[in-house]
């Protein structure tokens, strides 16, 4: 029965103490994170165990699988001692649920889904575990009982818990595959064990956020990559919780892999789409960025619903207590390189067809003139058209200068990021073509008859009209109300973060910002970290380009501040000698008023810093409470041109080959 440890002689989670038999841990997880293979296994044996956070602040939920219907058993106790020896007795014991999970595959393989919850876990203290049915017994290998190797986890830290000195400590990476994930993966379980993968400096992990994208994917082979997958990240996930979101390569089989493979809280309600906690000064929310691009599987009402969901949410966090707000979610809402905008656009792509009756006006960005609508040689979605009375909410209406005059129907093509991208920031309904998630345009369906989903080939003026309910979704305009300061996704297999931005424009605030500091920030910072290796990725012979965005691309968008291997490694387009990054990053939260982000490559086979930026913030809460204006063109980081736009700063001319070296850390 579940039962309270003992007050006395248990470990807690310091620096000091938290890695038991630290050098033992360096030889197993070296061995642990190796690739799996699959093999011959007993249908018994418990696979992919990994831990999440439960509602209740005292609670840890444990998943695991097996292919035979078995016990859901877990027995554990405290860590008793500062060596982390193992005890000889697991003396508590708690008992879960199994649900039978048939794959939509050909081979309709049935697995089992274990769960146990553990309550009553005394804060910050560390416990060993173990998982299996203790009613069944095996000869085999020597083995006395079904149960798993012993793994260990801390419970949730108290508030009082955390310090500068401790700070909270998240891994955040998304879009990590069974293939091209090896090192990356080893390097992880070298951070989560030993505290020695980044940094060296001892400090705990507290959770790891994955935004999406598994395995490449769940459901392939009816299954057995998900299976290989999970087995592959145990060394990482059976040690600290895994706190998920779905991306695009979760759409297999329903997302029903997703949905059933792991346990988030409020499951019963979301089926692990989206959900929320505290961890100490952070609240973490999560949301569904594919409801707005499979109306199939995600309808309006449950936009409506997660939306307000999240609205009330963010509303009910208490920032002197809880100060940060962090969120995550798979595809990004800004890109960061620029597609170019057409000859007779603004910059949010408006056209005139006839040139009369339009207003050169432009409210956000730097608009570009060009005859290739194209970013990173991407097909864009054909175009939308708005009426007059009918254009975006989120532009203000007191300011002339940010509505266009339209007398005619002038044709949308996106902003200055493609698609995907205004979808996902302006809660924009789509459907997507390809299996995968991709070439996605404007649904004219969502709404009503979702039933035909996607049609590449119809008319673009046959999309006359968009309601102005579309945009009562939005989702960036929820991160501005609530002041949200870090935004995590995916989806791009690259590096790169912003300037604080909202609506395409720069708002750094009042304070110093540069590079590495951002003092004081007006808007919501966001982080895109998709490099954690799959098999769409390519080692080249030459490194990524890394660096300030205006130093290493060639079309930097003016939110863009720092990135690494943007539009690298595909050997279609650009240099085909060049790598993809493979990385990593740690953001670290050691006060109220101090956030830190650390990003590590694995090029060259171990973790090496490559970028390091941190957010000092006096005020939280929402936006315009900290001074910042809800209008376009104000508090830019150099103030706006003539058209009310930022202006974009002068990029340093370089060859290609030079730019190949810049900032750029040697294999």
């Amino acid at each position: 029965v579940i039962g309270s440890p003992p007050k006395g002689g248990v470990l807690e989670s310091t620096p000091e103490d938290m890695f038991p038999m630290r050098s033992l841990f360096v030889v197993l997880v070296l061995a642990l994170a190796s690739p799996v293979r699959a093999g011959k296994h007993d249908p018994n044996d418990p696979t992919g165990v990994h831990l999440s956070f439960g509602v209740a602040d005292d609670e840890m939920v444990v998943t695991w699988a097996t292919f035979a219907e078995t016990n859901s058993d877990l027995r554990y106790a405290p860590m008793s001692s500062s060596d982390g020896t193992e005890p000889a007795h697991l003396d508590k014991t708690a008992y879960g649920t199994s649900s039978r999970f048939v794959d939509y595959g050909e081979a309709a393989t049935v697995r089992y889904i274990h769960v146990v919850t553990l309550t009553g876990l005394d804060p910050g203290v560390r416990y060993w575990y173990q998982v299996g049915d203790g009613s069944l017994s095996s000869k085999k290998k020597g083995k006395s009982s079904s149960w798993s190797k012993t793994f260990w986890f801390a419970a949730k830290r108290s508030p009082a818990q955390f310090s500068e000195e401790k700070p909270l400590r998240i891994i955040a990476l998304c879009d990590i595959g069974l293939q091209r994930s090896e090192v990356v993966l080893r390097e992880l379980a070298k951070l989560v064990h030993t505290g020695d993968g980044a940094n060296g400096d001892g400090q705990p992990i507290d959770a790891f956020v994955q935004c999406g994208d598994f395995a490449y994917d769940l459901d392939d082979e009816n299954g057995a990559i998900g299976d290989r997958f999970l087995a592959a990240v145990e060394p990482i996930t059976a040690y600290v919780p895994w706190m998920v979101s779905a991306g695009n390569h979760e759409k297999g089989s329903n997302f029903t892999h997703y949905e059933n493979r792991f346990s988030m809280p409020r499951k019963e309600v979301t089926n692990n789409h989206y959900y929320a906690l505290d961890l100490g000064p952070v609240h973490l929310l999560a949301y569904n960025t594919e409801a707005f691009f499979w109306p199939k599987n995600f309808d309006e009402a449950y936009v409506e619903r997660m939306w307000a969901w999240m609205d009330r949410d963010l509303a009910s966090v208490d920032r002197k207590k809880t100060p940060w707000v962090v969120v995550h979610g798979h595809r990004p809402m800004y890109c960061a390189s620029y597609r170019e905008v057409g000859e007779g656009r603004d910059a949010l792509g408006f056209e005139d067809e006839s040139d009369e009756g339009f207003s050169s006006q432009r409210v956000a960005g730097d608009g570009r003139t060009g005859s290739t609508l194209k970013r990173n040689g991407e097909r864009l979605p054909k175009p939308l058209t708005f009426e007059e009375d009918q254009l975006p909410t989120n532009l203000s209406d007191d300011d002339a200068n940010t509505k266009p005059l339209v007398k005619k129907k002038p044709k949308w093509h996106g902003g200055l990021c493609s698609w995907e991208f205004e979808s996902s920031r302006l809660g924009l309904p789509s459907a997507c073509a390809s299996a995968d998630g991709r070439e996605c345009e404007w649904n004219a369906n969502f709404g009503g008859d979702t039933s035909s989903g996607f049609e590449p080939d119809a008319d673009a003026d046959a999309v006359d009209t968009v309601s102005k309910q579309t945009f009562r979704h939005g989702v960036e305009t929820l991160f501005r109300k609530h002041g949200v300061d870090l935004v995590i996704h995916g989806h791009e297999h690259e590096y790169y973060r912003t300037w604080p931005v909202w609506n395409q424009t720069v708002v750094n605030g009042s304070g110093v910002t540069s590079l590495a500091k951002y003092t004081d920030p007006l808007g919501t910072v966001f982080v895109v970290t998709g490099a954690g290796g799959n098999d769409s990725m390519d080692r080249g012979v030459d490194p990524p380009t890394r660096g300030p965005c205006t130093d290493s691309l060639h079309d930097p968008t003016p939110w863009c501040a720092f990135q690494s291997g943007v539009g690298q490694g595909d050997k279609t387009k650009g240099d085909p000698d060049q790598s993809s990054e493979f990385a990593f990053g740690v953001v670290s939260f050691a006060s109220p008023s101090s956030m830190t982000w650390e990003h590590f490559s694995v090029l060259g086979g171990t973790a090496h810093k490559i970028d390091a930026w941190e957010i000092t913030q006096t005020r939280h809460g929402p936006f315009v409470d900290r001074g910042g204006d809800t209008t376009f063109g104000t508090d830019t980081t150099v103030g706006p041109n003539e058209h009310g736009l930022t202006t974009k700063p002068d990029r340093k001319k370089t060859s290609s080959s030079s730019r190949l070296r810049k900032g750029v850390a040697t294999f």
